[in-house]
Formats: C-alpha cells, sequence, structure tokens
C-alpha cells in the first residue's frame, strides 16, 4: 500500500526541511513493533520498486478500524504504530533506493517482495542496509550543485532552477568523460561502488565540480577532466559541510588524521 501513502508530497517536503512528522502505519497482524524501533518502507506495488523512507516507531502497536474503507465498514480492524521520518522520499519524483540493489549478499538474505507489513530485518542485513542507505540519502536527498545529469550538445552549466537546493542544469556527457579519465572511484578514498556492490554499483558515484558554480556566476563550458572529480557521497557530504567548500586535499587530510 506504499502507492496509496496519502499526502506524501507535503509530508516529503517537511521532512526534507528538517520538521518532525508523523504519520500512522498499517503493521498487519504482527504486535511486537515497539516503540524505538527502527523501520524503512519499501515500495512494491509498481515501479519504481524500492525503498523510499526510514525513521522510527515513536508509539507501541495499537489496534484500530482497518485503513480499508470496505473492512472498516465491515468492523474489521488491524494493527498500527506511529511513526517518526527521519527520511521520506516522494517514488514519483525522487529517486528511491532501487529494489535491485537489495539483490546483492548480504541483502539477499532478506526476503523483500512480501507483501506483509512489519517484517523483521535481520541484524547482519539491517547494518548492511543502515550503510547502504545512508550513502544513498546522501546521492537522493541532497542534490549538490556540482552534479552533472542532463543532456545538451555542449558542456555548459548554468541557468539555475529550484530542487532540494538550489541545482544548476547538468549535464551527462560530463559526467561520463570524468569517469573515462579518472575512473569511478572516489578522488579521496579511492571507494568504488562496483568492487563492493559488483554490478549494481557499477558507475555509480558523485561528479563534484572543483570551483563552486555559484561563485562563477555565469554560464561556461566545462572541461570534464579540469574542472569535475568523482568522489564518493560520503566525501561530497563532507566537502560541503562547509562554505567554500573544502578542498579535496583537505578532505584528504581529515582521512590521514
Amino acid at each position: 500500500m506504499t502507492e496509496d501513502l496519502e499526502n506524501i508530497v507535503q509530508m516529503s517536503e517537511d521532512v526534507k526541511m528538517g520538521m518532525i512528522v508523523h504519520d500512522r502505519w498499517s503493521s498487519g497482524v504482527t504486535k511486537r513493533l515497539q516503540k524505538g524501533d527502527r523501520f524503512f518502507l519499501i515500495r512494491l506495488g509498481k515501479e519504481p520498486k524500492g525503498i523510499f523512507a526510514s525513521g522510527s516507531i515513536v508509539k507501541n502497536s495499537f489496534e484500530d478500524l482497518h485503513w480499508d474503507n470496505e473492512k472498516s465498514s465491515l468492523g474489521e480492524t488491524t494493527n498500527y504504530v506511529e511513526i517518526q521520518y527521519d527520511t521520506l522520499l516522494n517514488p514519483d519524483t525522487d529517486s528511491i533506493l532501487p529494489r535491485d540493489l537489495l539483490s546483492m549478499p548480504p541483502l539477499s538474505e532478506m526476503h523483500w517482495d512480501t507483501q506483509m507489513s512489519g517484517v523483521q530485518i535481520p541484524d547482519n542485513v539491517a547494518t548492511e542496509l543502515e550503510q547502504l542507505w545512508a550513502n544513498f540519502r546522501s546521492s537522493a536527498v541532497f542534490t549538490f550543485p556540482e552534479e552533472v545529469d542532463q543532456v545538451q550538445e555542449d558542456i555548459f552549466e548554468g541557468a539555475i532552477h529550484k530542487v532540494t537546493v538550489n541545482a544548476y542544469e547538468r549535464n551527462p556527457e560530463a559526467r561520463k568523460q570524468c569517469i573515462n579519465h579518472y575512473g569511478a572511484k572516489c578522488s579521496i578514498c579511492n571507494f568504488n561502488f562496483f568492487d563492493v556492490y559488483g554490478e549494481a554499483g557499477r558507475d555509480f558515484i558523485h561528479i563534484h565540480h572543483l570551483k563552486p558554480i555559484s561563485e562563477i556566476g555565469e554560464t561556461y563550458k566545462v572541461d570534464p577532466i579540469r574542472d569535475l572529480r568523482p568522489v564518493c557521497p560520503n566525501c561530497h557530504a563532507i566537502i560541503h559541510k562547509r562554505k567554500p567548500p573544502y578542498t579535496i586535499d583537505e578532505v584528504k587530510e581529515f582521512l590521514k588524521r
């Protein structure tokens, strides 16, 4: 029932703005979910399929009328928990964590395609999922101005438009040339998604612009070799923890310490 989530557009925006957003979610037949438990929501009914939300349970399992109007009219009940989101992506407009990425060991030990709510994730799978989700969130939720991603014949950047943050028009050809030259590994920590996740991680990497485009203030032609560097989501997030951003060499020094 993930595609039936009400008010997801506004709730997703509120969560991205840092607001506290509570919701009620059906836990099916299970009553074992308790306050403080961690949850993930996965969309399975239609494409795109994958994980789109996470957070914590803030109220123990309780019983109430069924969420289905026909069943509730007959007096049928089901179990619910009250949840608080730390991430809520809109699958119709945002990138979500693809279902295919969950097919690699040890994530594949979990039966992800269940139609039941309230299914427990084994501890070893949950640990791996948390790391994958953290890396993905830094990519999917926080769209950096330096990432490159939209088609045009020459490689120009400019024309600010509103996403989660202000983002410049982006070009996949610049990304391709940068990766072809430097490889799809982080220029700072050498992390390579393909080495860790196999085919699902092939060519997954952020592209960082060495000079903040916001400082340039005009449309210009990008040199993918001179101006861009591949970086992993974690290192990219650290680069942008400061304004002006940290340099690649500065973040390398952090790792040495």
